[in-house]
C-alpha cells in the first residue's frame, strides 16, 4: 500500500529516469532562479483529493481507503518560442503517465493544454514574475492506496 510520500517517490523517480531536459520545481525545494535570459523551465503541483473506502474486509483497520489525486506540471518557454512549443513540452510530461500503472500509483486522464501568459500567473517555488513566459500544463489524474 502506498503513502502519500511513497506516492511522491514514484512521481519524481520516473520523471528523473526520463532525463527531462528542463529545470524542474518539486513542491517543497529551493525555488528556481529564473536567468536573466529566459529559458524553459517546470513546476509541478501535487494535490490529493479526500480518499474514499473501496473495499471492506477483515473488520476494523483492514479496509481498502483510495486516495485519488491530480498532478500537475506547469510548463514554461520564453515568450515567442509560441504556443505548440510549450504543448509539445508539457505533452512529454502526459505521455510520460498516460494509463502509466505499476504497484504503487494507477494514473488514467492526461491532458495537455495552454494555459496562456506568465503573467497571469505565478508559478510554486519561483519568486519573481513570470510576464516573459508563456504556459501549459499537462494535469494527470491518479490514485494510490492504503489499508487502514
Amino acid at each position: 500500500m502506498t503513502t502519500t510520500s511513497q506516492a511522491i517517490d514514484v512521481i519524481k523517480a520516473r520523471v528523473v529516469a526520463a532525463s527531462i531536459a528542463w529545470p524542474i520545481n518539486w513542491p517543497g525545494d529551493d525555488g528556481i532562479q529564473l536567468p536573466d535570459t529566459p529559458s524553459a523551465f517546470v513546476s509541478v503541483v501535487f494535490d490529493v483529493d479526500r480518499a474514499f473506502f473501496a473495499g471492506y474486509g477483515g473488520g476494523r483497520g483492514a479496509n481498502l481507503q483510495r486516495n485519488e489525486a491530480w498532478l500537475t506540471f506547469l510548463v514554461y518557454v520564453p515568450n515567442g518560442e509560441g504556443m505548440t512549443s510549450a504543448t509539445d513540452k508539457a505533452e512529454v510530461f502526459s505521455a510520460l503517465f498516460r494509463s502509466y500503472r505499476d504497484a504503487n500509483i494507477s494514473c488514467f486522464a492526461a491532458v495537455t493544454r495552454p494555459e496562456g501568459p506568465g503573467s497571469s500567473m505565478r508559478p510554486p517555488g519561483v519568486d519573481s514574475a513570470v510576464d516573459n513566459y508563456y504556459v501549459a500544463s499537462a494535469e494527470i489524474g491518479l490514485h494510490f492506496d492504503l489499508v487502514g
